[in-house]
């Protein structure tokens, strides 16, 4: 497993699939790989089940900024949050990206910050989702 903190204060970070039985420095695990939804005793789990091949459709979507504003509250009260998917590139990439939309990250930088740090936003429908957010719409 990796991941990268994706601000300085290490509260939000970016990553792949968690192994089973290794303790993280988090509270809270965001689980985006629909393939990878385990039981992961000791913290605090959103379940955000996607898919990273078809373009999302509306209720996908909401589930998507439903996720990324939930991510945002667990940030702004102190938890540490790791936000994962099986590479931890695409589907925890568009999470934290919203995310950082949520928390004051215009959409272009937050997308630009998980393309140079993860390699990510591969997938064009979600680095859209990214680019074209704001944190009022």
């Amino acid at each position: 497993m990796s991941f990268t903190h994706l601000l300085e204060d290490g509260r939000l970070a970016q990553g792949s699939a968690p192994p089973l039985g290794v303790r993280m420095p988090f509270d809270t695990v965001v689980l985006a790989a629909v393939e990878y939804q385990p039981v992961l005793p000791g913290y605090d789990v959103l379940r955000v089940p996607l898919d990273d091949g078809p373009p999302p459709d509306a209720l996908t979507r909401a589930a998507i900024r439903d996720g990324a504003r939930a991510i945002a509250r667990e940030v702004r009260i102190g938890r540490r949050v790791l936000v994962t998917c099986w590479q931890g590139r695409n589907r925890s990439g568009v999470l934290a990206g919203l995310a950082l939309v949520e928390l004051g990250v215009p959409g272009l930088q937050a997308a630009t910050l998980i393309r140079l740090l993860r390699d990510g936003l591969s997938n064009p429908h979600f680095l859209r989702m990214v680019v074209r957010s704001s944190a009022h719409g």
